[in-house]
């Protein structure tokens, strides 16, 4: 588990650094794609079900704090807006970068037999990416959020995928504080 303190891709005058935070998805798939090869687990089965499957779980924390910044309420049309773009962008983001480690290194082990359902994964987050709406963000931000699902199931479908999960959205608690953060994951300021 990583996670991305999202106040830290947030400039002086609200504005999101979108290719920053690309930057910083790519950085820390690859980072932890290494660490499951030079990790330990508990049991042997995990230990072979985390090499074949090669999990990781990249989210970010300080959405409350990034959203008073930019003066959105948390329970907010447009708050949500934010939250589903930002989170589209690193789950798509993780996937492109996923599909170019594949390309690389090979895909996850059990890929081939996933192939169909993980490309329908793909697939379908970029459905849903196409549902989020443009009224309240920026139109990079906006195109983005979309771009990053079809970049990943044409490559994908091309070359394969190194993660059969590449986020996870998890409770930071302590740590966010640690990293700086004034809200912890995806809470709002308490």
């Amino acid at each position: 588990l990583a996670s991305i303190n999202l106040m830290k891709f947030v400039d002086g005058s609200g504005e999101f650094d979108l290719e920053g935070f690309r930057q910083a998805v790519k950085i820390f798939i690859i980072a932890q794609d290494i660490i499951v090869g030079h990790s330990s687990y508990p049991t042997e089965k995990i230990a072979q079900n985390a090499v074949a499957y090669r999990q990781l779980g990249l989210g970010y924390a300080n959405l409350g704090a990034m959203l008073m910044y930019k003066g959105l309420p948390y329970d907010s049309e447009e708050g949500r807006t934010w939250a589903e773009a930002i989170t589209s962008i690193l789950t798509g983001e993780a996937y492109v970068t996923s599909t170019y480690l594949a390309e690389a290194v090979g895909a996850f082990a059990g890929y081939e037999k996933n192939r169909e359902p993980m490309l329908n994964v793909l697939k379908m987050h970029g459905e849903e990416a196409n549902k989020i709406g443009r009224k309240y963000l920026p139109p990079e931000i906006w195109e983005g959020a979309k771009a990053c699902w079809r970049a990943a199931y044409l490559r994908g479908e091309a070359r394969g995928v190194r993660n059969s999960q590449a986020t996870v959205l998890a409770p930071t608690g302590t740590i966010s504080f640690m990293m700086d953060c004034d809200t912890t994951g995806i809470e709002p300021a308490f």
